[in-house]
This record gives structure tokens, C-alpha cells and sequence, in this order.
């Protein structure tokens, strides 16, 4: 499949969020076991009373979703994009993406990545390998922040390890930092790299008042955690940081970030 053909399509959507990366996206659960503080699926389903905080962390697979026919779509399928592809979801995740590929879709696979899914979803895949591009979320090289921003999601080197193991395979490999979570984005950049093939994205947490519930964290949680985080997220900080990173290979920047220098 020529990818240059799905991925240069016009489009009348202006391309934020997840429509900068894919025209469809699709989910298969209410819920998700990562319970990412900032995670905009859950501050929506709370929002529009699918269900509540509490209940978030314990997801609810809709069945007919994994058990539909999936055809033909126009583009970019995203899968998935408000939840998680985890051992507890993996088998029907699985039908699911194997139910696109065979329809013939080009088909985006998003996730914090757990390597006892990435690891056998490689090989089971290596069929479909064309119509294939990984894109790992990972937002810091640090273990206690990503534990306390992204609480059930894996730690660094585990993440590092699916991107390596899945370069190594031979896959189309692209790194999410959005949101990043500190200011070491350039190391996490550096210790990207050798296992790209297709991009890195850069992107500050955006409604961050609406999404971060701020009475479930400590005073020291919030000087450790937030403080910086919003500090290095602050105009000037974000200026120089696409000062100093523009231009190098596979950097993307994200709707957030572009808003913020200025650049369409």
C-alpha cells in the first residue's frame, strides 16, 4: 500500500488534535487502567456523565464495538485514542486491529506501550507491516513522573524497550511527547531517536484547569510535579524550546505548541 496516498489527502477538518494524526479514530472500552491525571477521554466521559473519576481506572469493554465489521475508511485509522491497548484488552484490541488491516486500512496503533502487548502484537502483525506505523506516548525519561502523572501506564525503559523491539522488527516507529511532563524533552528526544523512523511530536497539556483534578494532590506532589510542569509549559519556556528543537529530524509540533509561536 502506498502510504504517501492516505497520508497526503485533503481534508476540510482543520487538523487539531487527534486529527493531526488520523481522520478516524477508534476505541473499544469505557475507561482506562492507566488513569492518566491529565487524560482528556476521562475529563469528557465525566463531563458528558459516561461515567465518573472513580470509576475511570476500571474499564468497560463495549463488546459490539470489538464485534462489528470494520471496512474501508477514507485515511488513517487511529487506534486506539481515549484508552489504552493493556494486557486486560489486548485479545480484543487484537480483533479489532486485525478486522481494519484485513479491510485494508493503514492503521495508526497508539499506546504507553506495555511490552507484554507490543511484544507478541509484533509478531502476530508482521503480515500487515505496510499498513502499519507504532506511535509510542512518552512524555518524560523519568519514572516518578510519568508514575505520578500517568499512575497505571509502564516507566521509561519499558517504553524505550517496545520502541526499540518494534524498530528492531522493522515497523514504522514514531515517539507522542504530549503531553511532555518536564523539561527534559531534549534528552528524551536524544534517547529517542535511534529507533525512529517517522516522527517525533511535541505538545504542552492543554486544559490543564478542566482536566487536573488539583484536591487529589499533595503539597509536595505539586511542587515536585505540577509546578515545573506548568512553568516549562509557559509561553517563553515553550518558545525556546521550539527554538532550540526546530528543524531537527522527525520533530513534529503539535497544535498547542504552534499556537504559542505563532506558526500554522
Amino acid at each position: 500500500m502506498d502510504k504517501s496516498k492516505i497520508v497526503n489527502r485533503k481534508s476540510s477538518i482543520k487538523k487539531t488534535g487527534t486529527r493531526e494524526w488520523a481522520p478516524n479514530t477508534i476505541n473499544i472500552q469505557l475507561g482506562c487502567p492507566n488513569d492518566c491525571l491529565y487524560c482528556y477521554g476521562r475529563s469528557n466521559a465525566v463531563r458528558f456523565k459516561w461515567t465518573t473519576r472513580e470509576k475511570w481506572s476500571t474499564p468497560i469493554i463495549n463488546q459490539q464495538a470489538v464485534d462489528k465489521n470494520y471496512g474501508k475508511y477514507r485515511g488513517v485509522v487511529m487506534f486506539p485514542s481515549t484508552h489504552d491497548i493493556t494486557p486486560g484488552n489486548y485479545n480484543e484490541c487484537m480483533v479489532v486491529i486485525l478486522k481494519l488491516l484485513d479491510a485494508g486500512n493503514y492503521v495508526l496503533i497508539v499506546s504507553k506501550p506495555n511490552f507484554d502487548c507490543i511484544g507478541p502484537m509484533c509478531e502476530r502483525l508482521a503480515v500487515y507491516k505496510q499498513q502499519i506505523e507504532f506511535r509510542f506516548t512518552i512524555g518524560s525519561t523519568r519514572d516518578d513522573v510519568l508514575a505520578f502523572w500517568e499512575p497505571g501506564a509502564p516507566g521509561f525503559e519499558e517504553r524505550l524497550n517496545c520502541l526499540k523491539y518494534a524498530h528492531f522488527k522493522n515497523y514504522l516507529t514514531s515517539v507522542s511527547a504530549e503531553p511532555y511532563l518536564d523539561d527534559g524533552i531534549e534528552h528524551l528526544y536524544t534517547r529517542c531517536f535511534p529507533y525512529i523512523t517517522e516522527s517525533f511530536w511535541i505538545g504542552t497539556l492543554r486544559h490543564f484547569n478542566r482536566r487536573v483534578d488539583r484536591s487529589a494532590i499533595t503539597v509536595d506532589q505539586m511542587y515536585d510535579f505540577v509546578t515545573p510542569l506548568l512553568a516549562c509549559q509557559q509561553p517563553n519556556p515553550v518558545r525556546r524550546l521550539y527554538e532550540k528543537l526546530n528543524g531537527r529530524p522527525y520533530i513534529k509540533w503539535k497544535d498547542s505548541v504552534r499556537e504559542i509561536v505563532g506558526i500554522d
